[in-house]
């Protein structure tokens, strides 16, 4: 293939930059959802809704635009989707209600196919060699991202309010359409042909439907009335598009490229390390923030602060893990990050007594997730046909976040279900007892991310191993 004129580098710097920028916006909300259910007087569902309506809708079209990215030009669809994700985030700012700023964030998630979009524009234009190395770098930045989002975001709403937040996002927003559409090469379509919108609606209504069954499922419960039509209609959906693709002259993603065992195992890697990487922040933003004994006692944002040293491991170690799955293959690193997640989320269940143990618990475990995420990336650029890469990302980046929104499903209800009881001295009132997450709790949901790591493990045994040579 013929690589694009522009500078490697600086491009990867620009697409670097979004990446983080979209990671850190969708962290900052975290923090400051308690504040935002009060100002716009919303329940605990409609503020739940905040945060999944951009998993929703970015999950449902990521495999579409990474198809018209193949189609129509990626960097047209990247410039489309920023677009698309910057206005939201202006509109955001400005929500008059909590209606709106779903809304809003549903919009959002147009930028879901931004990180698609970046590792298939890195593929083009970085030798074989180097691939993995950017792709190490760029998939860094998802971490690093939430975890400057969870920081600036607590900081920003304490000293500025919420609508900040999103003012000062929009405002780097337009920086990074300016310098990304000065930067990044022109990358015509790949191979134009007609997109069959049959099998994208599929795909796209059935996997909106599991991801609003499972956020709704805290509040609705799993098997109601109102849930059950809801998860049916979602995987019928979802398994009438593997069934349609099969017969399909033309559709969204050939079924024999979903067959290949690499693009096979970095799926299902995929779907599990997306619920270790969201299970861990969750659960030591919990773990920090529950109020002693069963948790640490911490500020939202000396909590945030618990997380950088393992941001800071990735942003060390994303480079070193590209070089060595571009030396040694895929394989051997992706096994070693789920050993080492597997060992970081034990170490959570038998040594999380205090602050340090808690940083040094999370470091190890950020070193097992850098090193499963930028080979399942890898393994599905390198692995795809040409025409197919971007489309094969964007079906990779959905299954991912299925993953990332059963994590903190599973989360939150073992915090409400394994509670145990404090006593608190209210002034006027004398001591009174509450329910928090309990040890029991905590210890489960480091449990999840050791078995899900240890499928992420099984799963890296079946792939057949390469390095850029021999592709």
């Amino acid at each position: 293939m013929q690589k694009d004129p522009e500078n490697p580098f600086l491009v990867l710097g620009v697409l670097t930059f979004t990446t983080a920028l979209t990671s850190y916006v969708e962290a900052m909300v975290i923090p400051s959802l308690p504040h935002i259910e009060q100002a716009l007087s919303a329940t605990n569902e409609e503020a739940a809704w905040i945060v999944s309506a951009y998993l929703v809708v970015g999950a449902a079209i990521a495999p579409l635009f990474g198809k018209m990215g193949d189609t129509f030009g990626k960097k047209k669809l990247y410039l489309i989707s920023l677009t698309l994700y910057s206005l939201a985030v202006l509109f955001a700012g400005f929500s008059p209600n909590v209606y709106f700023l779903i809304g809003s964030r549903a919009i959002q998630g147009f930028g879901f196919s931004i990180f698609p979009l970046s590792i298939a524009i890195i593929t083009d234009i970085f030798p074989k060699e180097r691939v993995a190395l950017a792709q190490g770098i760029l998939s860094a930045m998802v971490a690093i991202g939430m975890t400057i989002g969870i920081i600036a975001g607590a900081y920003i709403e304490e000293y500025l309010g919420w609508r900040a937040m999103f003012h000062i996002a929009f405002g780097i927003a337009l920086i990074s359409i300016i310098i990304s559409y000065l930067s990044i090469g022109p990358h015509p379509p790949v191979k134009k042909e007609k997109i069959d919108y049959f099998s994208t609606t599929l795909l796209s209504i059935g996997t909106a439907l599991i991801l609003i069954y499972l956020t709704e499922a805290p509040y609705k419960g799993w098997i109601s009335l109102y849930q059950l039509p809801i998860i049916v209609s979602g995987l019928a959906l979802f398994i009438g598009f593997l069934v349609y693709i099969t017969k399909s002259t033309n559709p969204l993603i050939r079924p024999d490229l979903l067959k290949i065992k690499n693009v096979m195992v970095a799926n299902l890697a995929g779907l599990f390390s997306g619920v270790t990487m969201f299970t861990l922040y969750l659960a030591v933003i919990y773990y920090a923030e529950e109020p002693t004994p069963y948790g640490l006692g911490l500020s939202v944002i000396n909590a945030a602060f618990s997380l950088l040293p393992a941001t800071l491991a990735m942003i060390i170690l994303a480079p070193l893990v590209g070089l060595a799955v571009s030396s040694i293959g895929p394989k051997p690193v992706l096994i070693y990050g789920s050993i080492v997640s597997l060992i970081g989320f034990s170490l959570f269940i038998f040594n999380r007594s205090g602050t340090l143990p808690l940083v040094l618990d999370s470091f190890v475990t950020g070193i097992g997730i850098i090193s499963i995420m930028t080979p399942i990336v890898n393994m599905i650029a390198i692995s795809m046909p040409e025409d197919s890469v971007t489309v094969g990302l964007g079906f990779n980046t959905m299954v991912r976040f299925l993953g990332s929104s059963i994590g903190p499903v599973m989360t939150a209800n073992l915090m409400t279900t394994y509670v145990a009881y404090a006593s608190y001295y209210l002034p006027k009132y004398g001591f009174s007892f509450f329910t928090e997450a309990g040890p029991v709790a905590f210890n489960y949901t480091f449990l999840i991310g050791i078995i899900f790591s240890f499928l992420t493990f099984v799963t890296a045994l079946f792939m057949k191993n390469y390095t850029p040579k021999q592709k």
